[in-house]
């Protein structure tokens, strides 16, 4: 089987949908969906999506954010990360890694984001440590249900862009987390 050389395209978030409904199914079926810690929470839709395609086909996605946050009080601009799939009749093969790599250049070269955030479950912790993502260990509030309060989420990521990422301190995402 010939594989052919990866094409990203950077979609709005909305209109991508259909082309990853089926991969976030196989990956995240509601029976299985409720025993991870994204259970229960109000996720904001990401505004545009960076696909994977290889031979006409979405290998990987991973959703962009970009959204003024409090950040120990400071507005800044950020990039958060949400989303982020891979086929799972291709997982293993890279194409998660190049997806974020490709998704992390793009976001230096045109956004005005200070730093990308992201939460993930604890098995994808080292996958982005390897792409030189940090944890974050300071406090979090988000809007749920209309409603801004504190959030905790087991593994919360960053990683600096266009100026250093806080590793500690109080983060206000302004709406709901991604």
């Amino acid at each position: 089987m010939t594989t052919g050389a990866p094409i990203f395209l950077v979609k709005d978030g909305a209109l991508s949908w259909p082309e990853i409904a089926t991969m976030r199914e196989q990956i995240y079926p509601p029976e299985k969906l409720i025993d991870t810690p994204m259970h229960g929470i109000e996720w904001a839709h990401p505004q545009r999506r960076v696909l994977l395609y290889v031979d006409d086909s979405v290998r990987a996605v991973a959703g962009v954010h970009e959204r003024e946050i409090l950040c120990d009080g400071q507005k800044l601009q950020v990039a958060g990360i949400g989303g982020v799939m891979t086929d799972p009749k291709f997982q293993g093969g890279g194409y998660g890694k190049q997806v974020m790599r490709h998704l992390v250049t793009l976001l230096k070269t045109e956004a005005q984001s200070a730093f990308g955030l992201l939460f993930c479950e604890d098995h994808n912790v080292e996958f982005y440590r390897k792409l030189a993502w940090s944890l974050f260990d300071g406090d979090m509030v988000v809007e749920q249900g209309g409603k801004t309060g504190a959030f905790s989420f087991p593994n919360v990521m960053v990683l600096p862009l266009n100026e250093p990422a806080p590793v500690t301190g109080y983060l206000d995402l302004c709406g709901p987390p991604w």
